[in-house]
Order: C-alpha cells, then sequence, then structure tokens
C-alpha cells in the first residue's frame, strides 16, 4: 500500500512517469462524472494486466449518480464486468495484452 497525499491526476500522472504499476487500484475521487471518468481512466494506464480496479460511491445520488455513469459507460467501453458491493463497484480484472 503506497499512500500518495497529492491529488488523483498529479500522483497517477507521476507514477506513469515513473514506471509504477499497480495490482489493485482504489479510486475515491470527484463525483461527479467527469471527475470520476479521468480518475478511472488515469487509474486504468497505471493497473497492471490482470490486475483489479475498484472504487467507492456507486449508489451515492450526489452529482446526478455522477461515479455510477461513469463506472458503467467504462466497463461498456473496455468489455469489463462491474459488480457492485454496497457502496463499492468492482471492475472485472484488466485482460492480459491490452495496451490502452
Amino acid at each position: 500500500v503506497l499512500p500518495l497525499p497529492f491529488s488523483t491526476a498529479s500522483t497517477l500522472g507521476a507514477l506513469c512517469r515513473w514506471g509504477v504499476y499497480a495490482d489493485l487500484i482504489e479510486v475515491d475521487a470527484g463525483h461527479d462524472f467527469h471527475s470520476a471518468w479521468a480518475d478511472i481512466n488515469l487509474a486504468w494506464a497505471v493497473l497492471r494486466p490482470g490486475g483489479v480496479m475498484f472504487g467507492h460511491d456507486y449508489f451515492t445520488a450526489a452529482d446526478d449518480r455522477g461515479v455510477r455513469r461513469a463506472v458503467t459507460l467504462f466497463a461498456r467501453v473496455k468489455g469489463l464486468t462491474v459488480r457492485p458491493h454496497g457502496q463499492h463497484w468492482i471492475l472485472s480484472p484488466k485482460p492480459r495484452g491490452d495496451g490502452r
């Protein structure tokens, strides 16, 4: 576990530049659609193939369910499955050989 006290965008960008990749990433930042969409896409870039991404606030009504809409769209675009668990969401593992 590596807690980094910086914004999501700057932290994930730095991890990419440093060549640091993760097997498990929790996304729990902005709740509006655009913030959630950006965070999920940035996190995907540093997730290792076979790794799992999950997050919080999937069923939160705040910001017109922005997190849920972003997660659902991302899963559809990538051909992944979303598994809700309480307020959390879990995406199926990142396919091996997926350079996207």
